[in-house]
């Protein structure tokens, strides 16, 4: 078999109970912060206009929107809540790309209610999904600058939607070929509101190809390695197709692995020097007017991958810039929802303060050769202050939120709309998916 063919015929045959217990439960986990992380979009900027446009285009009454009274087509709502969850950059982090919880709960949410399905269907469904787009993103390394959540959670949606809708194993394969064309997405616009379409993109894409192959509709059956294909436009030169379903089912990358939650709404690739930098400046009391330079020293060429932003015009784009969010930490020794405010970036302290901070890429990494010059991810901070005292620190692994901590964020985020009631029942149902009967019960609670 192929690679595409050898995904389809596990995802097809792929039975809930071979998932591993652990997965479910990641599945759970980033499940619940994706819900909390949706809700407290719909009261953003972006989470306004996409509620507005998606009441202007209605459509069937498939499934509904998060935080709202819209009910329209299934692909409707997994765009609306795919971009919604993803408006601040609060949720998860882990496989397909990046973001795996908004580019497969929209999708499996939207089906689940329109074709009224159980709690167990829908994490079988997302299980599956995650493994797919993951071993993608793990394997086929791409060396353009595109979004991974973008071009791995189309597939991984379309593997999902085609798990939900019951689809064998050609129609899968029509899927995913279609699907294969629908991925995009570039990292230009990250800090725009453009980014969070990237995942609710994927999510509507996934639903569209699922649903389309359902009724015959015609792709190229070895979309992911045929030569002008998947593979060829979206791998770099470490490809290793050949991986993607070595040990498919025996090795869960969800169970193994993982999925992360954030304790910082900004681009995941702040939180090991956000990690390390709040650790120092509450132990010593540091004092941003203190300080003569920061300099941060790191695996990767500066400007590069995600934090592409240089400069700061409104608070969106400070999510990705490493200078903004090291500016914050040290002035106002955190980092939460205010500080990516349009308010908060024209106070001016912080972008003047990024005048002191530079980049730098880790001369090791830089004298390795290409093929591991990305395998060393340490880096280090530098602080040296007005009175002659450095503090160097190397930075360690970034913080994730575990246990109550998931919870309580999700009541924190959850709470910009639903009261204690809904918020605890929502957690219980979530706690104990695979036991649902119909996926419009937990609908029924987190909209309007």
């Amino acid at each position: 078999m192929g690679t595409t063919q050898s995904l389809a015929n596990w995802v097809v045959s792929a039975q809930s109970s071979d998932i591993p217990e652990k997965a479910y439960e990641q599945a759970k986990k980033s499940i619940l912060d994706y819900l909390g992380t949706t809700i407290q979009g719909s009261t953003t900027p972006l989470g306004r206009i996409m509620v507005d446009y998606s009441r202007e285009q209605g459509g069937n009454s498939q499934a509904r929107i998060i935080a709202t009274d819209i009910v329209t087509t299934s692909a409707n709502a997994a765009f609306a809540n795919g971009a919604m969850g993803h408006a601040e950059d609060f949720d998860d982090l882990g496989g397909v790309g990046g973001h795996p919880a908004v580019a497969l709960t929209p999708t499996v949410l939207a089906l689940g209610e329109e074709l009224n399905l159980s709690g167990k269907e829908m994490l079988s469904a997302w299980a599956v999904g995650y493994e797919v787009g993951t071993r993608l993103s793990a394997n086929l390394h791409p060396d353009r600058d595109w979004h991974p959540t973008a071009i791995f959670g189309t597939m991984a949606s379309a593997v999902a939607a085609s798990k939900l809708l019951g689809l064998d194993e050609w129609k899968t394969r029509m899927a995913l070929g279609i699907a294969g064309s629908e991925a995009a997405g570039l990292r230009r616009n990250f800090g725009t509101m453009t980014k969070p379409f990237h995942p609710g993109n994927a999510g509507r894409s996934g639903v569209v190809a699922a649903k389309l192959a359902s009724r015959g509709y015609t792709s190229d059956p070895d979309i992911i390695e045929g030569r002008q294909g998947y593979a060829d436009n979206f791998g770099g030169p470490k490809c290793n197709l050949p991986a993607v379903s070595q040990f498919l089912g025996d090795f869960y990358f969800l169970a193994s692995q993982g999925t992360r939650i954030k304790p910082w709404p900004c681009c995941g690739g702040n939180h090991q020097t956000l990690t390390g930098l709040l650790d120092l400046i509450h132990k010593y009391e540091i004092n941003p007017d203190d300080i003569n330079t920061v300099e941060h020293i790191g695996p990767g060429v500066p400007g590069l991958g995600a934090l592409i932003r240089s400069e700061v015009g409104e608070g969106l784009e400070g999510k990705f810039c490493l200078e903004y969010n090291i500016g914050a930490a040290i002035i106002d020794k955190k980092v939460d929802l205010n500080t990516f405010t349009d308010a908060r970036s024209d106070e001016g302290d912080i972008q003047e303060f990024m005048k002191k901070v530079t980049r730098s890429q880790n001369p090791d990494v830089s004298l390795r050769h290409t093929h591991i010059e990305d395998g060393d991810p340490s880096a280090r901070i530098r602080i040296k202050m007005k009175n002659g005292q450095d503090h160097d620190v190397e930075l360690g692994v970034a913080h994730h939120l575990t246990g109550s901590e998931v919870t309580d964020k999700f009541k924190i985020t959850a709470g910009h709309i639903f009261g204690d009631s809904e918020i605890n029942q929502v957690i219980d149902i979530v706690g104990s998916l695979e036991t649902l009967d119909s996926a419009r019960t937990l609908m029924d609670i987190v909209t309007l």
